[in-house]
């Protein structure tokens, strides 16, 4: 199996529909690679895009649209290598990409985006693979599953018209997910590092391909989810390098796809085991025309087991990698890169910079090395022939330059960042230059009379060495501009509260007083209980202050009792909650499912279903108060099965599907269909789903089959099982 095109891919996932990046409509390009798969020119050029909302029913509700700002971005591979906030791994894929796209953001607000990319597989190239990567980030909040922030992956053959199972996949925001982690950040927030898929696209020759990636907030538009992606358009070689070796090698190096579960080498007839590594090392080098294969397994759940192929070439063509073989720069950063390193080897070579001599691990950024040890430089002719070799790197540490922020002064005073107590306790013998900005590119003028707040740099320099620098914060304020709303609140008032100071002057640090004099402090300003007149001081961060007064008014809660409704059995089936609370005058009640009052009670005169619930009452100053009644509900003795005695999965929409229902508070361990031979056909033990009349993906014969359950009855602690015949019919 040959594949010409490598695709590597990296990002969140659920199906996007149509929608397009921009007015020219996508597609696949003539060539092996499609144009700007891997976003390498620094747009979403060719990419389709659409955005929009989760609906409450988590219904992905998106139209067409042009890339949005911090929906569908672009992220530059830039020094220092940015990291995602919650999971600390590099937002960049790590294979050396000079881009990446964030898809979704980490403001919650029920928000939908997707990105996809359709493209046309060579019609002389039968054997065809898709390998990609994804980052995802989301909270998990206890919502139904289908309100959790979520994402997913999948491949449409668009000539088929239909989906490729093999490719496909999504995650629900849980707590227990495979190769997930819980944040350093905690709130909840779960996040799975880069990981690859690879999908075999086998046998779809002169096909076209989409794929689609998408992800979404929860329903209730408190969770976030996002993700990233990346593709490496190495579309010039085999998913296998190294396979080409010159005159003279001495070894050839065969290099797999990195991050897959597992690794097999194997000569072309799987004759023997040969290597459980990415990379297979093969002393002295193999005849021109031998072929190896690699079958390389994936991770649990996500993508597909594949065999790859590379066969041996010989070229005659020059080359020689030669690499300095150390070299020492400043802590700003040494550029391994510049041609001087790899001065006096063979014109024209490719080169790819790595931290490690399996290759495993890209340079991030190698135009900027700021650690010293050693690095490895790959270099590659254009016939193919490979050749790696490392370099030490020395990085010089820079002098020691202490910085003492200069205390805050009050507008129209200045501050002199060139007196020697600024740098006070720094290395003998430094020269100074001043800055507004840390790449030292924008001198600041008049540094020894400076007028307005912010970030300076100093930097400085020993016999015209390396040079080190450090901010310097200088604090110059007026006294603020202060505005005060008066809250209203009911049982009590938090003075604190941004609301209360909404439109005042930026970086300011409040107090709060009962007296115009700030003598006697407010022990309890975020919880006041008494109406009255209080006073708000306002500091700026260079010491300036103002005092105004705030009235506050403290509305009291409604007072009411809730008494739990008495159980009920099966077959009364239904609970009248509106008879639990005194109706008390002046208290509008309302019904609940959750102490917040975010989702409504139903038909609350008639509850079916056993479980606590919530009755909120408000007065006439609106304040509320929300209190629990717990219904009881008890259900038959013995679990009531209806089970359908034949069904026809011909997709007609009627009776499609063989599914169970169950009366009764039951936890079921096993539902299994077997066909007239013994053997199971469908399993599962999650009564939501049905069997479509499948197994394999293949349909199955028409006929009688045998369906058994067996479960626990979990209000009654009692097993229970079932069994019966189900005929399917076409």
């Amino acid at each position: 199996m040959k594949h010409n095109c490598k695709l590597w891919l990296t990002g969140v996932l659920f199906i996007a529909s149509n929608a397009m990046c921009q007015l020219n409509p996508s597609g696949a390009s003539d060539s092996n690679c499609p144009p700007n798969i891997g976003f390498e020119t620094g747009t979403l050029d060719h990419w389709n895009c659409s955005a929009g909302t989760i609906l409450k029913d988590g219904t992905l509700n998106l139209v067409t649209t042009l890339p949005i700002n911090d929906r569908h971005t672009i992220i530059v591979n830039t020094y220092h290598q940015e990291l995602d906030p919650y999971g600390k791994f590099p937002v960049n894929c790590p294979n050396g990409s000079g881009y990446s796209v964030r898809l979704g953001n980490s403001s919650a607000g029920g928000q939908a985006e997707s990105i996809s990319y359709t493209f046309n597989i060579p019609p002389n190239n039968n054997d065809y693979s898709v390998l990609y990567n994804y980052a995802v980030v989301f909270q998990n909040p206890p919502h139904q599953p289908w309100e959790q922030p979520r994402f997913a992956s999948k491949i449409y053959n668009v000539t088929d018209n239909k989906y490729i199972d093999c490719g496909s996949f999504q995650f629900v925001a849980s707590s227990n997910l495979p190769g997930f982690e819980l944040s350093p950040l905690g709130n909840k927030v779960f996040f799975k590092p880069w990981s690859p898929v690879t999908v075999n696209l086998s046998g779809l020759a002169g096909k076209t391909v989409r794929l689609e990636f998408s992800t979404n907030d929860c329903a209730f538009t408190q969770h976030f989810g996002y993700a990233y992606l990346d593709v490496n358009e190495d579309c010039s070689s085999e998913p296998i390098s190294g396979n080409t070796y010159c005159g003279g090698a001495k070894s050839v190096n065969l290099m797999a796809p990195y991050g897959f579960a597992a690794y097999d080498w194997y000569p072309i007839d799987f004759s023997q085991l040969l290597g459980t590594q990415n990379i297979l090392s093969i002393t002295p080098v193999p005849p021109a025309n031998t072929t190896y294969a690699v079958i390389i397994t994936p991770y649990d759940g996500v993508g597909c087991k594949d065999t790859l192929y590379s066969t041996i070439h010989v070229s005659n063509d020059p080359f020689n990698l030669n690499v300095l073989g150390e070299t020492t720069g400043c802590s700003t950063g040494v550029d391994i890169t510049a041609a001087l390193v790899t001065a006096g080897s063979t014109p024209g070579l490719s080169y790819s910079y790595y931290s490690d001599i399996t290759q495993l691990n890209y340079v991030p950024v190698p135009t900027k090395i700021t650690e010293t040890g050693i690095y490895y430089i790959k270099g590659v002719n254009k016939s193919g022939c490979n050749d790696i070799k490392p370099i030490k790197v020395n990085i010089i540490d820079p002098p020691n330059l202490k910085i003492t922020d200069p205390d805050g002064v009050c507008a129209p005073q200045k501050i002199d960042i060139t007196s020697p107590e600024i740098t006070s306790g720094s290395e003998l013998g430094l020269t100074y230059s001043y800055w507004k900005n840390l790449t030292t590119t924008i001198p600041l003028i008049n540094p020894n009379s400076i007028s307005t707040s912010g970030t300076f740099f100093i930097q400085a320099k020993k016999n015209g060495g390396c040079g080190n620098v450090k901010p310097i914060v200088v604090k110059i304020g007026e006294v603020p501009n202060i505005i005060i709303h008066d809250p209203t609140n009911c049982g009590s008032v938090n003075l604190t509260l941004p609301s209360v100071t909404a439109g005042s002057s930026q970086g300011i640090d409040y107090t709060y007083w009962t007296d115009i004099a700030a003598s006697n402090a407010l022990a309890n300003s975020n919880t006041l209980t008494a109406s009255g007149n209080y006073f708000i001081k306002a500091s700026s961060n260079s010491g300036c202050t103002i005092i105004k007064p705030v009235a506050v008014i403290v509305n009291p809660f409604p007072v009411f009792n809730v008494i739990d409704p008495l159980p009920v059995e099966y077959p009364l089936t239904t609970v009248d909650i509106t008879t639990s609370v005194n109706q008390n005058i002046g208290i509008n009640y309302s019904y609940w499912q959750d102490t917040f009052a975010r989702r409504p009670a139903i038909n609350p005169r008639t509850i079916n279903k056993r479980g606590t619930y919530f009755i909120k009452g408000t007065n006439e100053y609106g304040c509320s108060v929300t209190l629990p009644v717990k219904v009881a509900i008890i259900p038959p003795a013995v679990p009531i099965v209806y089970v359908p005695t034949a069904f026809t999965p011909n997709n007609d929409g009627l009776n499609d599907v063989f599914k169970i229902t169950v009366i009764g508070e039951t936890l079921i361990n096993h539902l299994r269909v077997y066909n007239r031979w013994g053997k199971v056909v469908y399993e599962n033990a999650d009564l939501s789903h049905s069997w479509n009349g499948k197994f394999n993906g293949i349909d199955l014969p028409n006929g009688v089959y045998v369906w058994m359950m067996d479960g626990l009855d979990t209000y009654f602690k009692k097993p229970f099982s079932q069994k019966g015949l189900i005929t399917l019919l076409r």
